[in-house]
């Protein structure tokens, strides 16, 4: 039996669940950083965060290679060919669209942050229009 076999269900898929999320986070933080960075005029570092970035993708990947055997870290459907692929963006896309976001709005309103709370609902209206289009393209 090989390594990847023996992997779902492990102390290891947890770990690599976590890689996978840290390291997709920290680019997608990175990115942002970039942006702020050269927009504030500081090339240097806005290259450096853009290198930090792009690295990042390469340690996501590997992660991703080891989950195959597994499951998506977010949805738990496995990682498998385009339509498989497909069915796991739309589960997520869901859970925080029709869940996550709205209990944030609510919790952000309910300690008196507005803006935070319209943030929210902005997000939510955001993943229901890419929900509809993910679900148009797997006529789900």
């Amino acid at each position: 039996m090989s390594e990847e076999r023996g992997l779902s269900g492990s102390r290891t898929a947890e770990n690599l669940k976590t890689a996978f999320t840290e390291e997709a986070a920290l680019a997608a933080r990175a990115r942002a950083f970039a942006e702020l960075a050269e927009h504030e005029g500081e090339q240097a570092l806005a290259a450096a965060f853009r290198d930090l970035s792009e690295g990042g993708e390469t340690l996501i990947q590997g992660s991703l290679d080891f989950l195959r055997s597994c499951a998506d870290p977010d949805s738990g459907i496995a990682i498998a060919g385009a339509r498989a692929n497909l069915r796991s963006l739309i589960h997520t896309e869901a859970r925080l669209g029709e869940r996550v976001y709205a209990q944030m709005a609510r919790a952000a309103r309910d300690e008196g942050f507005p803006d935070a709370a319209s943030w929210f609902e902005t997000l939510e209206k955001l993943k229901a229009s890419r929900l509809r289009r993910l679900r148009e393209l797997g006529d789900v």
